[in-house]
């Protein structure tokens, strides 16, 4: 569910990255709602100067660029839920004691 209110509210949270990942999403989508595109050009310039204010590189516009981070945090999610396995398995075993 990416939408422009979605990113609105992540931009005045302060989640200026998931903000940004958003109005990229958008901007490539075709829209012809010229008052939402310029919107969400405005939301991206936004959101490219937090970050950058921030110390934080940008990642890029396009969801192309993101697949190896996202792999990443995949990748980093599945060793965190197979440990976690082992740890229930391991709780089961000492309780079956």
């Amino acid at each position: 569910m990416q939408t422009l209110e979605l990113a609105r509210i992540y931009e005045r949270q302060g989640y200026y990255e998931d903000a940004f990942e958003i109005y990229s999403f958008l901007c490539m989508q075709k829209t012809d709602n010229q008052e939402s595109f310029n919107e969400i050009s405005a939301g991206l310039k936004r959101m490219e100067k937090k970050i950058k204010k921030k110390g934080h590189e940008v990642q890029g516009a396009y969801p192309e660029e993101n697949i190896s981070r996202l792999c990443e945090k995949w990748l980093t999610l599945m060793v965190l839920k197979h440990r976690f396995d082992k740890f229930k398995k391991v709780k089961s075993r000492l309780l079956q004691r």
